[in-house]
């Protein structure tokens, strides 16, 4: 018979977080719906936040109390303000903002929720869409918010460090979106001719952030599909950050200068393929969609990129807990 007063010898807070989890992002992505941050950039009341979005007062200042207990917000006498957390990475006109990245991230749920039938079929079914439909404003706006939080200072930093960097005339930022990166670069070599390559409607999106940095006649935009279309040549430097490119590495290795390299920025699988948490959560949402995209481990990265004839010189390390990201410098061989 089980004693009732016998404590488990571990404890259940774990499985009690992860349960949680569904109801947290809810809050965020409601909050960034109702663009709750802007409007609380002054103290505010519950009732006055209910009245400017047009909801239930009572369940408003619920909603905000949580928001308080998840340190979103602070609350003073009845009125609610940002935490500095909320302040730098959700409120629209700080330069950290991260509300795009948090939709982005918010699209991805429905599919989620059919974790269990798609386990069945093998995959999410979805109705036929054009091969970059997913590559919207979102989508790359969300990346470059991404990107600002810290992964594109270590990665700028360490490429910069870089003897190749500080001689490189010629650099492409491959697939580069947004084109942070590109601009980043030509920031830190002033001699360098940095070009972006990604598909026309992103490169509107680039060409507004060239212009907000005041470097529409420093970094160059090539439209095109980099998996049919040539990306041009004599480059001393490609650099690729979250691009899958293990079919065109022959087109990049002929694009590549003789003394080139290759800079490929990737999360990575840990070598046993079960962990880090978000590296293989993010291999199975590749799955779920049925994407060509995939998540490899360290080892597979150099292997692909050894049998196109490049060899791996250094391999630096900028991952976070959220982000475990690797840096492959890889030279072209001759």
């Amino acid at each position: 018979m089980h004693i009732l007063n016998a404590l488990p010898e571990i404890s259940s807070e774990p499985l009690t977080e992860i349960t949680k989890g569904y109801q947290l992002s809810q809050m965020l992505f409601t909050a960034i719906d109702y663009n709750t941050f802007d409007l609380l950039k002054d103290p505010k009341t519950a009732q006055q936040i209910s009245e400017e979005i047009k909801t239930n007062p009572l369940l408003t200042e619920k909603f905000l109390d949580v928001l308080v207990a998840l340190a979103l917000l602070s609350k003073t006498d009845d009125k609610y303000a940002n935490t500095k957390l909320a302040a730098t990475f959700l409120v629209a006109d700080s330069p950290f903002y991260q509300g795009n990245l948090v939709r982005m991230m918010a699209r991805g749920y429905p599919n989620w929720t059919n974790l269990g039938q798609a386990l069945k079929d093998g995959g999410i079914q979805k109705a036929t869409q054009e091969k970059h439909d997913y590559i919207d404003r979102v989508f790359t706006l969300g990346h470059a918010e991404g990107a600002l939080s810290g992964g594109l200072q270590r990665a700028v930093n360490a490429v910069a460090a870089l003897p190749e960097f500080k001689k490189a005339k010629k650099l492409l930022d491959l697939g580069g979106g947004h084109g942070l990166y590109a601009i980043a670069f030509a920031q830190l070599n002033p001699e360098l001719d940095v070009a972006v390559f990604d598909l026309p409607h992103v490169l509107e999106i680039t060409r507004d952030y060239l212009e907000q940095y005041g470097m529409l006649e420093r970094v160059r935009v090539i439209p095109g599909d980099f998996t049919v279309d040539e990306l041009g040549s004599e480059y001393d430097i490609i650099f690729a950050s979250d691009v899958t490119m293990t079919d065109i590495l022959p087109k990049i290795h002929s694009a590549l200068e003789d003394d080139g390299i290759l800079i490929h920025q990737r999360w990575a699988l840990n070598e046993d393929g079960m962990g880090p948490l978000t590296s293989v959560l993010f291999e199975l949402m590749l799955s779920l969609n049925r994407s060509d995209h995939h998540v490899y481990r360290l080892t597979e990265y150099v292997e692909s990129l050894e049998q196109a004839h490049f060899s791996v010189a250094q391999v630096i390390d900028v991952s976070t807990p959220s982000a475990p990201t690797k840096i492959l410098i890889a030279r072209k061989e001759v």
